[in-house]
């Protein structure tokens, strides 16, 4: 099962995420930065890296609490997801 590290250090907006997970996920140039594409890529398979598959995040420094509301919601997606697939699809942070 494929594992992506990520490591926020220096996220201050959800554009820094994205920045990372895109590329690693071989997401394709047309995907959208945003909850619902990310949801299809995973659901339908349209990234290079299939579930199932693990994404952990790396935090070692506090994030602004408007970006950890944000991955918040991505968790969910990333839950929706594993649940409609019935694949393990998970998100981590360590």
């Amino acid at each position: 099962m494929p594992l992506i590290r990520l490591d926020a250090r220096g996220w201050q907006h959800r554009e820094d995420f994205w920045a990372a997970l895109l590329p690693a996920l071989g997401a394709p140039d047309w995907h959208g930065p945003n909850l619902d594409a990310l949801y299809d890529g995973l659901v339908a398979g349209e990234n290079r890296v299939r579930p199932p598959l693990t994404v952990e995040i790396a935090i070692d420094t506090p994030l602004p609490e408007p970006l950890i509301d944000y991955l918040a919601r991505v968790t969910g997606v990333f839950a929706d997801a594993a649940r409609d697939t019935g694949l393990s699809i998970e998100l981590r942070y360590v």
